[in-house]
């Protein structure tokens, strides 16, 4: 997928740059004065998720409403995933070493719940990272509260379930039942709620006790291997005593 963004220039021009997937930004020329320019992907755990939020504004303003509806769900839920391996890796790491491999996370995937719409797999995150579902982390997360209190009708409304209603089912409505007719209001309504859902998932993020968290992790990981390798002597030194008994027993025959 082409990402493009355009970047305004000094001189009142316009950088125009543009990637595919998630390779790095070809640098642009301004279309006014020609002077060059790069860009960098901003720090976040899911830059694909921001590069299709990018592509989903793109398409908002292009006028291909539908399409932006469906991008923009597609960012939110690489936000998410992204949240959940991030956690899984850093398990992984408390135990091996090792960054996680493409392998591993396709294995972790399945644990990630694929079904249940938006609310199944917030909640799912949310309980994983801040230990509460994520409609209580939207009410006592200053950021998040004023993020969601933004949107409109959102007043006396479930966080998850107004997410549901108001990008997801529109997304289901356009991917499962063939609906392409989408217009301008509904579009930009979902866009929307799109950068409202991400900026809460990285205000998550950043809340989230991360060293508190590997700490924890390393810790259960020495007190499994503790237990482990106790076990182990264990075994070696019943069946240590059983070899012995038995030469004991044939020396006294």
């Amino acid at each position: 997928m082409k990402i493009p963004i355009e970047r305004p220039c000094d001189c009142g021009g316009t950088y125009v740059f543009s990637a595919y997937g998630d390779e790095d930004f070809k640098d642009a020329t301004c279309s006014r004065c020609g002077s060059s320019a790069s860009l960098i992907d901003p720090l976040s755990v899911s830059v694909t998720g921001e590069r299709l939020l990018i592509r989903s504004e793109t398409e908002l303003r292009n006028g291909d409403y539908s399409l932006s509806i469906v991008i923009g769900v597609l960012a939110v839920e690489s936000f998410l995933t992204r949240l959940f391996l991030k956690l899984k890796g850093m398990e992984s790491y408390a135990v091996t070493y090792q960054p996680p491999t493409a392998v591993q996370e396709a294995e972790w995937e399945k644990e990630f719940p694929k079904s249940g719409g938006f609310p199944s797999p917030a909640g799912f995150v949310s309980q994983r990272l801040v230990g509460t579902t994520f409609d209580d982390f939207v009410a006592t997360n200053k950021k998040a509260n004023a993020t969601f209190s933004d949107l409109p009708d959102s007043a006396g409304t479930s966080p998850a379930q107004y997410f549901q209603d108001q990008l997801f089912k529109r997304r289901n409505r356009i991917a499962h039942w063939g609906y392409v007719n989408s217009n301008k209001s509904e579009a930009q309504l979902c866009h929307a709620v799109s950068v409202a859902i991400v900026t809460i998932l990285r205000e998550m993020d950043a809340v989230t006790d991360w060293v508190g968290l590997a700490q924890e992790m390393a810790e259960d990981a020495r007190s499994r291997l503790a237990r482990d390798r106790k076990r182990l002597k264990e075994i070696l030194a019943a069946g240590k005593q059983q070899t012995d008994t038995k030469e004991a027993s044939s020396n006294n025959r």
